[in-house]
């Protein structure tokens, strides 16, 4: 009588990625860094690739290089939005997280300077200026009356154009500038100056 063993067999158990971490939505200043981390357990060890979408999650694109856990970068204005996800994959499948949103806030940058106008006694004139920023900003229109030395609010000019209307010779030199402000900061457009020639009588 007598026993023979055969060579031992391994057992190997596999199972798709199953998320753990969800990465997280933040809000931070434009130039700060955002990290967003996830987390999934599969067998074997899945790998990472995370995902961009700038169309509110209609579509999705890998990032070139993020293949960690931890996903971090600076942080631009124009990334206010983006959504970002991180997908897991092994040899049996692979999971998706949930989508973090990124909200990016920044302050007000001046696009388009009000330019100084001459114009006659009694006519109209318009000044505009324009900004952006995250969240978008408000704005105010000043005058100054002194060269420029202080500037004080005009009451009701909140749109990015500042119309006046039968303007008078006493307006003449009057410097104008709107001030945009939001929730980071604010930032002040250069002053115009508003020239006002009289009208010459007519002789009759």
């Amino acid at each position: 009588m007598g026993s023979a063993t055969t060579t031992a067999a391994t057992l190997t158990v596999t199972s798709g990625p199953v998320v753990t971490t969800n990465p997280a939505s933040q809000s931070v200043t434009a130039g700060s860094t955002a990290t967003f981390t996830a987390a999934a357990t599969g067998t074997p060890t899945p790998t990472v690739q995370w995902q961009v979408s700038t169309d509110g999650g209609t579509t999705f694109a890998n990032i070139s290089g993020a293949t960690s856990t931890t996903l971090s970068f600076t942080t631009t204005a124009s990334q206010n939005g983006n959504l970002y996800r991180a997908v897991f994959t092994n040899t049996t499948g692979s999971a998706t997280t949930t989508a973090a949103v990124l909200r990016v806030s920044a302050t007000p940058v001046i696009t388009l300077n009000p330019v100084s106008q001459s114009v006659p006694y009694h006519s109209t004139v318009s000044f505009t200026a324009a900004a952006t920023g995250s969240p978008a900003p408000t704005v105010q229109w000043q005058v100054s009356i002194n060269g420029g030395a202080t500037f004080t609010n005009i009451s009701g000019a909140t749109s990015t154009t500042l119309t006046l209307s039968g303007v008078t010779v006493s307006m003449s030199g009057n410097s104008y500038r709107a001030v945009f402000t939001n929730a980071v900061g604010s930032a002040s457009t250069s002053a115009a100056t508003l020239t006002v020639s009289p009208i010459a009588p007519i002789i009759t």
